[in-house]
């Protein structure tokens, strides 16, 4: 049969697994002769009417003629010592979750793709909240056009034109590597050799080094590694003073708003206290009150952290421990940082960069925090007893043209300074918070008319009169150097504080703009908490069993 355009689906099977090790239960495989040395398995599956049947209100007989069934093929082809599945149909259905390699199809295709005819990319930018994307573009494009931050996004999968076309005339990958071009089965053998020597070449770095920066870990044999690292750090933390324990961290995997719920309880340990904020002390001295000193990979899911009153009745969402641990740790000289339930692999000198970074931005001193404060709490104590900070928190200016309004700030010093404020326990909104100066800093500068309109809500607070001169107005000349944007976040402990590592990333990518290119000074400052004394954490006793 001569050569006709296909669309082929490879997949890379793991170091040592073979062909009867990567089928699911009651796949049969054998040997294919049509190619040497390869293996088959065929058939078809399914049996089940549309759910719309039900809808329709259809009989069993005419449900019956409308039963949907799928057809699978599965080709596995031996190339140097490893094994490649190629699928067809559902194929892909009948292997095993773990015994793909992991993004090899995007290895092939960034050793393989002109970096110029790029068409789609899947982006994953990780923080404690983690945003997916996908780009398009109508004709090939280079990586500005679709936005890659190289210190901030994951690249999931990339499709593109390669540059030897006679390797592929389009090309994407993710795990899997889907190729398009004419050829015959006979061809099989060869293609997959070819993309196992470019799964494993580094051309990629001459255009795509930076891709290795931050890696999302999911080998099961690294997962289980890192995770008993978790284990083993939460057992030393019950074994420590309470404030010492400041290699974890809890978070809100997810933005959530302060207003509805500004409680927490620990559910699965049978106790009945809420308290004030998302704290790791408070996790372990619930721990510790169970008599539990050696930590239990089990607990990870077992026990969650859930919204509530003050009352210890549910208000909003509750999450499993694992997705709410911020946790870094090292192994071989490889960092790796938990947040929002997954793990990432950083490179040691972007690590060394951001952090670098964050310590050469200045640290000013904010007026500090009582037990138990959160933003809303804290905000609320200080406009009531500062003399130079006006309080403009949830006070919204709208920008000109625009048909929503913007924070400008949680406080307005007398000495020019934009103040923004978050809790760290809510470092899902910590990217918000540099974003929120980020946004504020950028329409101060460039649209006269929003100062005005400051100026306005500004006069309309108590004691404004003394701050409304602070912004020029939209006839004078706006000098950013003469303002700073300042971001405070609540802490609590005696030990130094610390950014989870995407926070920091984030921080930086603000930080920059702001400074860099707006001319703004930005500072940093730690709020600490005074201590909350883990024996009595401002719980209180509920009816509730947890």
């Amino acid at each position: 049969m001569g050569e006709k355009t296909q669309n082929i689906a490879l997949r890379l099977l793991r170091k040592e697994v073979c062909p009867e090790d990567a089928v699911r239960a009651g796949v049969s495989i054998e040997a294919w002769p049509t190619l040497e040395g390869a293996m088959i398995c065929t058939g078809s599956a399914g049996g089940s009417a549309p759910t719309w049947t039900d809808f329709l209100e259809l009989n069993g007989t005419q449900k019956e003629e409308l039963k949907q069934r799928f057809s699978f093929g599965l080709v596995f082809i031996p190339v140097d010592e490893r094994w490649f599945a190629v699928s067809f149909g559902f194929g892909h259905t009948k292997l095993k979750a773990d015994v793909v390699q992991e993004d090899f199809g995007l290895r092939v295709v960034i050793n393989s793709v002109d970096h110029r005819k790029l068409r789609s990319a899947d982006l994953r930018t990780p923080d404690t909240t983690t945003m997916s994307r996908r780009s398009q573009t109508s004709r090939g494009s280079g990586r500005d056009v679709f936005a890659i931050d190289p210190e901030r996004d994951i690249v999931r999968g990339l499709l593109g034109e390669p540059k030897d076309p006679s390797f592929a005339t389009k090309i994407s990958g993710s795990d899997s590597l889907m190729i398009r071009r004419k050829m015959k089965v006979a061809d099989l053998p060869d293609l997959c050799a070819k993309a196992l020597e470019l799964h494993d070449c580094d051309e990629y770095k001459t255009e795509f080094g930076w891709i290795d920066q931050v890696r999302h870990v999911r080998e099961p044999d690294k997962l289980d590694e890192l995770q008993t690292a978790l284990v083993n750090a939460m057992t030393e933390a019950l074994n420590l003073p309470p404030d010492e324990a400041d290699d974890l961290a809890l978070a809100f995997p997810a933005i959530y708003d302060p207003e509805k719920s500004a409680w927490v309880r620990f559910r699965g340990l049978r106790r009945s206290i809420v308290y004030p904020d998302l704290d790791i002390r408070h996790y372990l001295e619930e721990l510790r009150s169970k008599n539990i000193l050696l930590y239990e990979a089990q607990y990870l899911t077992s026990h969650l952290v859930e919204e509530c009153d003050e009352d210890g009745a549910r208000t909003g969402s509750s999450w499993p421990i694992r997705d709410c641990l911020v946790f870094e740790t090292s192994i071989a000289d490889e960092r790796y940082t938990l947040t929002g339930g997954r793990w990432y692999k950083i490179d040691s000198d972007l690590a060394a960069e951001v952090t670098s970074f964050f310590d050469g931005v200045e640290k000013i001193t904010l007026p500090s925090a009582e037990p138990g404060d959160n933003e809303k709490r804290y905000n609320a104590r200080v406009a009531s007893t500062s003399s130079d900070l006006l309080d403009l928190d949830v006070k919204l200016v709208r920008p000109s043209g625009s048909t929503s309004s913007i924070e400008l700030c949680d406080f307005l010093g007398l000495d020019g300074r934009f103040i923004h404020i978050k809790d760290k326990s809510e470092s899902s909104r910590l990217s918000h918070l540099w974003n929120q100066g980020l946004i504020s800093a950028v329409t101060l500068k460039r649209d006269p008319l929003f100062r005005d309109e400051a100026r306005t809500v500004i006069a309309d607070q108590p004691n404004g009169a003394a701050y409304v001169n602070i912004i020029a107005d939209s006839n004078s000349s706006f000098d950013p150097s003469k303002h700073k944007i300042v971001f405070g976040v609540l802490v609590s402990g005696k030990r130094e504080p610390n950014l989870p590592f995407f926070s920091l990333i984030s921080f930086r990518h603000a930080a920059r703009r702001i400074s860099a290119e707006l001319g703004f000074p930005v500072a940093f400052s730690w709020i600490k908490k005074s201590d909350v004394g883990l024996g009595k954490p401002v719980p209180r006793k509920t009816k509730m069993a947890a």
